[in-house]
């Protein structure tokens, strides 16, 4: 079986360059893919047992980038990685991307305003989510209420605890970050999301052994996402599956070409 997934995050925007900016890295891995004819697959049909082999993309922080251009104060006018996903929408059978995104209107407000001088105003506003999902290439998924950024002034964890996912161990911050995550992108969509994805990639025992695993399926989730860098196995838990980032686990077409050769 060879089965992988690559992670983007749109606002990775350090350099205009392939392994500065996750933009101009999703263009060119896309025409890779496109000319080598690897299958990319939405993330329900990849994850079909029936299906043996094959790719799916997932942005991870849902800023406006996703489906909006940015006029970035250093880098200058950005694409959306919307609109380099429909560049490329008719050189595959289907090209759907998941976009996780954090919900909280206000930790989206924190962020924003942390990050103005960076990207300049309102990058975490959620007008985009609309348009977005009804493209057809992207769906809205759950990527936790206030992502525990140190940005964010208060999170959904108990007592305000800082440090990333790895701690949560109660039903009542497990049900604060998810289950409300959820609640809310179902509001402003009218889709339910059907996975979810580890801020920072990091999970705990009790949210992948216990609370998703019992409460998962209620919720409406189908699966969980980590950021171990490794394809799919048969024998994986659906609620901690791997993943590949770019920027750290490829950076270039060898890189790809290396990554695709030895899981795919």
């Amino acid at each position: 079986m060879g089965k992988l997934i690559l992670t983007y995050h749109p606002a990775r925007l350090d350099a205009n360059s392939r392994a500065g900016a996750d933009l101009i890295a999703l263009r060119a891995d896309l025409d890779w893919l496109a000319a080598h004819s690897v299958p990319l697959r939405p993330l329900d049909r990849l994850l079909d047992p029936a299906c043996e082999r094959g790719v799916a993309i997932t942005f991870d922080d849902g800023s406006r980038i996703d489906a909006e251009p940015i006029d970035h104060p250093r880098l200058g006018r950005q694409p959306s990685a919307l609109s380099i996903l429909a560049e490329f929408a008719a050189r595959f059978d289907t090209l759907q991307v998941a976009s996780f995104v954090i919900a909280s209107p206000q930790a989206r407000a924190d962020l924003s305003a942390g990050l103005l001088e960076q990207f300049g105003p309102e990058l975490m506003h959620d007008r985009w989510w609309p348009a977005a999902a009804a493209s057809g290439l992207l769906t809205l998924e759950n990527h936790s209420w206030d992502h525990n950024h140190p940005l964010v002034a208060h999170s959904r964890q108990r007592d305000n605890a800082r440090g990333g996912f790895g701690n949560i161990d109660t039903e009542f911050e497990a049900d604060g970050e998810i289950a409300a995550a959820s609640d809310y992108i179902e509001a402003a969509v009218g889709r339910r999301p059907r996975y979810f994805a580890y801020p920072y990639g990091e999970s705990s025992a009790f949210l992948r052994d216990d609370y998703l695993p019992r409460r998962g399926a209620s919720l409406g989730l189908q699966a969980a996402f980590s950021t171990e860098p490794r394809a799919l196995r048969s024998d994986d838990s659906r609620w901690h599956l791997p993943r590949f980032v770019s920027g750290r686990d490829w950076v270039d077409d060898d890189g790809l070409r290396q990554l695709i050769g030895r899981w795919l």
